[in-house]
This record gives structure tokens, sequence and C-alpha cells, in this order.
């Protein structure tokens, strides 16, 4: 797995990446506490629970002077997570920026008894194997370990945090997380026969390409579709990986495949679904309801930035009577519009009419949390849950280069050689019998929890696949 770009530990690659370095550490702060405090969307919220992202901000920009840039990274992104909030984010500059930290396999948890149990689900080193039980990290308990490797992970709930925890236990993006304490890991594992035995492995960096490449985990961007045989019959299969697409060509290439799965029943699978254009997302509801669908609504926090680009910006002319309203009322919020055209929402109409059920996790999140969100409100099928609920991201959000030009504020241009950012700028809203619940914080509570098996973990899914071939049939013979 080595690549010309490696480094053996955590240390070298850091004493090599604080020597490139350079920059105002106060003006990084600066530009951070200006986003915030203009265009974040759920800034008065936190602050009504204690918990001040610009106040964090501020007490590290008087000892920005006194700090190394590295330390000064570090606690950033910290400050950062406190938010729990994924959509808003600080990305470190290179040498960071495109770099791994990484152990050689990929874990991933089941629950046994109603207990979590963390399992080798992938490995690049013959001292692991697929299978083996993860027990002890460096002496310690794996589940204490854990439990303070949520602390650093962006999550509006605790089982959202527990899931980027395990997903990110051997694999530390250096852009947006702070690298792991230790350059060694001695892992005591439980083998699939009941033997004990240790592994010891050493973190590396190197480029996040070249590692994604090399391991089967990582996800494919879009969706793949497949037939599913179990007991009760065979039913269509798609996944959505992404909603990162135009969505037009989304919901074309979406509605022919969908036209080619049986017609007992589909099982749609938004688990890990994490980013997207919204309408690429919303505007394949349409596709398994006959009712017209309405679009989540989002609404702005009215500030100095915002009004200058709603009326500055002829892509955002729809929001300015909404914006300026607001503002003329003192109100904290503009009024609530669709991202997404009811007439886009609606232009294809329905095209799979066999029952169809959706599967999410602590890790479906922002579009695809809207998705799940949209098909739960317009009664189309149930939602079957790994967890308890999705990730709670209800929020679009902007790059601040996207901030810059729209609002041509000097104040926002990235710095060169500095870390940049991306804020959530507007929230949304449910509809229907949902009217008034936000995504944010909370997500979508499925209506069937299912939690993961071992053989969901390490044989496909086979257990959940099986549970949901059962719900389908019980709704092929009530539809009959």
């Amino acid at each position: 797995m080595a690549t010309s770009d490696t480094w053996d530990s955590c240390s070298a690659f850091l004493s090599a990446a604080g020597a490139r370095l350079g920059g105002d550490g106060a003006a990084v702060l600066d530009q951070a506490r200006a986003l915030l405090e203009q265009a974040y969307v759920h800034l008065p919220a936190h602050q009504a629970a204690g918990a001040d992202p610009v106040e964090r901000i501020g007490q590290l920009r008087r000892r920005s002077r006194e700090i190394g840039l590295l330390q000064l990274y570090d606690e950033l992104l910290r400050a950062l997570v406190q938010l729990g909030d994924r959509h808003t984010r600080c990305f470190l500059p290179a040498p960071f920026s495109d770099k791994l930290a990484f152990l050689p396999f990929v874990a991933g948890e089941f629950f046994e008894g109603g207990a979590p149990r963390l399992a080798v689900i992938e490995s690049r080193t013959d001292e692991l194997a697929a299978g083996d039980l993860l027990i002890s990290w460096n002496g310690a308990p794996v589940a204490d370990i854990l439990e303070r490797h949520m602390a650093s992970q962006r999550g509006a709930h605790g089982e959202a945090r527990r899931a980027r925890a395990v997903q990110t236990l051997s694999f530390r993006p250096l852009a947006w997380m702070p690298p792991p304490g230790d350059d060694e890991v001695v892992l005591e594992c439980l083998t699939a026969r009941g033997r004990r035995r240790a592994a010891r492995l050493r973190w590396q960096v190197a480029g996040a390409a070249s590692v994604a490449r090399s391991f089967a985990a990582a996800p494919d961007a879009g969706f793949g579709a497949r037939a599913v045989v179990t007991r009760q019959g065979v039913f269509g299969y798609m996944r959505v990986q992404s909603f990162h697409d135009r969505p037009e060509a989304f919901l074309r290439r979406f509605a022919r495949t969908l036209e080619r799965m049986p017609r007992k029943g589909l099982i749609l699978d938004l688990r890990g679904c994490e980013d997207g254009i919204v309408p690429a997302g919303e505007r394949i509801i349409q596709l398994f309801t006959p009712r017209r669908v309405h679009p989540a609504l989002f609404e702005f926090r009215v500030t100095r930035t915002i009004l200058d680009i709603v009326r500055a910006s002829s892509a955002l002319a729809g929001w300015r009577d909404a914006v300026e309203r607001a503002a003329r009322e003192g109100q904290t919020y503009s009024g609530r519009l669709p991202l997404t055209s009811h007439e886009e929402a609606n232009d294809v109409g329905q095209r799979y009419r066999g029952p169809v059920v959706l599967l999410v996790d602590a890790l479906t999140y922002s579009t695809a949390e809207m998705v799940a969100a949209g098909f739960q409100d317009h009664e189309i099928g149930p939602i079957v849950g790994a967890a308890r609920a999705t990730g709670g991201g209800g929020a679009s959000p902007w790059e601040q280069g996207l901030i810059h030009r729209l609002s041509g504020s000097e104040v926002f241009r990235p710095l060169p050689g500095a870390p940049t950012y991306r804020v959530a700028v507007r929230r949304c809203w449910r509809v229907h019998e949902m009217s008034g619940v936000s995504i944010e914080g909370s997500g979508v509570v499925p209506d069937v929890l299912h939690l993961p098996t071992r053989r969901d973990l390490l044989s496909g899914g086979e257990d959940l696949m099986e549970a949901v071939g059962e719900i389908l049939s019980s709704r092929t013979l009530i539809a009959r």
C-alpha cells in the first residue's frame, strides 16, 4: 500500500508538515468568526443553548500569537467539532488537504445479544483477518477507545457520533480531523475460531485517493442496482452512495434503472449516503408515489451579508422578498421556500408501483435525509433503520469561495495557503403531518429498527435483506 507520498508515522508527517506551514493564524480565525456571525444559519440555536462557537473562536484568537500554526489548526478543528454539524467545517491546506492517516484495516460494528461489537471487515495486514473481534487498543478496552474517539466526531446526536467514530477508527482524513495521538497501536483480537492474538500496527500517512483504492470497502459514487434473492422471493435493490450529480441527469439514470427492477418490491438503500445536491435527491421521490410531492422548505438567517447576497445574485432573486420582509420585521429567519420547485418535484410522476422499503443508518445525512423525510412524509413505505435516527443534517451548506463571490466582500476571500471553510447557510423543515419539524439535530426516525448482526456486517447484509423481504412480502399481500 506504500506510495511515494507515504510517511511511515504520523509524527514524521507532522514534522514535515510543520516545516511547510506559513501564514497568519489570527487572520484565519477572523475569517472563521466572520463566517459564523454572518452566514451560519444555526448560530442562534447554539447561542441559546449556551455553546457560542463565536466565543470559542474568539478565545482561540486571543491566544493565537502564543501558539504555533500546528497547534492552532488542531484547536480550530476541535472547536468546530463542538458544533456537532458536519455541514460546517474547516478544511486544512496542503500538505493536510489530501492526506489520510490510516491503519491497514477497516472495522465495522454489529450487535450480539443487544451489545455492540467491533469487528474487522477488511484487512491489508497478515496480523488481522476479516471477522476478528477487536477487544483492546493499547491496553484499554476498545469500547472505551471508541467512546473517547466520539468526542472528536461531528454528529448531531450520540448514534451519529458513534457511527462516525467507527467509520474513522482506522482512517483519519487530516484535512478536517486531528491526527492520531500515537504512532503505534497494539490491538488485542479474538479470531473467528476463538483464539486471542495481538497485532502491532503503525499509523501511516498517505494520499487519501491512493489509500481508498487499496480497500474494497471504499464506496463508489452514484448508485448501483441488482436483484436480491430472499426466502420471500426476488426483490429489486438500489443503493445510492451520493446525490452529487446534476439533478436532471441523475433523475433520468435513476428512472431508467428503476424500470428494470422487479415489480414484486424494491429496497432503496441510503445507508452511508452523506452528501449531494438537494434537487437531485428530492426529484426521485415522485417516482414512487401517485401523490403530489411537496419538497422540503428552507430558510436563511437574516444578516447583513445574506441581504447583500440575495439582492446581488440573480440566481437568488426568488429569495429577495422573503429575506427583505423578514429584515424589515426584525425576524431572525426568512420566510421558507423550497430548493426544489414544485414543478421539478412532480414533472415525471410515478414510475414504480410495487411496494418500497427505504434503508437508512446514522450515516445517512443531508440530502439523503431529505429524501428519507419526503419518503416518510408522503407515506410511500416503511423506513428500516440500522440506527434509531439518521445523522441529523438538515441544512444547505455553501463553500467559503461561493460566499465570497456572491457577497463581493473581501472579508470572505480565501487566504493563500490557509484553511478554507464550509458553512450551513439554510436550514430545512419537513412537510405534511411533520410540518414544522426540523431534520437538523434529530434526523429522521425509522419506522422499523434493525440493528446490524454479525452476518449483516460480514456477509453482505443477509439478515437485513431477509427482514426487509418479509416486510415487502407482507405489503404485497396487503396491496392485493
